[in-house]
């Protein structure tokens, strides 16, 4: 087993979900034509709110890759959620298979992060417009997916049912 880590640090996931609210926000308006930005926007205001949803969106995360995670012995340590000081990072340690195809690994940390900053989009708006929230979910969703997929993947094909995968 060879370890993989990811570390998402809080500020960048933040930067992201920051800059692709503000790219959506430019292109919505309301029924009468008047800029939506200020209310779409996820900006400093809403850092409290920012790390629930990282919280969340780690929540999601995690288990999907399960059967990959690393367990590292470590001390207690307490959490609070408006506690910006202390445990900001989201740090995933996996255990990888000798055989697992390392080339994948830039791939799945990009897709991690993807999905880090779809999902924290479709909890931002999933009350201000559900429609682009739906979108966020459901990309949010098929990156995890492949994010799995990636996981999965072998140098050496596993052979099943007289076939390849």
């Amino acid at each position: 087993m060879k370890p993989l880590i990811f570390i998402y640090p809080h500020d960048d996931v933040f930067q992201d979900v920051k800059q692709e609210s503000s790219l959506l926000a430019e292109r919505i308006n309301d029924k009468e034509g008047n800029s939506l930005f200020e209310s779409i926007v996820f900006d400093e205001e809403y850092l409290t709110l920012f790390r629930k949803l990282f919280s969340d969106a780690r929540s999601y995360v995690t288990p999907a890759l399960s059967a990959y995670i690393k367990e590292i012995p470590a001390e207690t340590e307490f959490y609070e959620a408006r506690d910006f000081t202390k445990a900001r990072n989201y740090e995933l340690i996996l255990a990888m298979p000798d055989d697992f195809n390392f080339h994948l690994a830039k791939p799945a940390d990009a897709k991690i992060r993807q999905f880090l900053i779809a999902y924290i989009l479709y909890r931002w708006l999933e009350t201000k417009l559900p429609e682009q929230a739906a979108s966020y979910l459901a990309r949010a969703d098929k990156i995890l997916s492949e994010v799995k997929n990636l996981l999965d993947n072998r140098i050496n094909p596993i052979r099943r049912y007289h076939g390849y995968w």
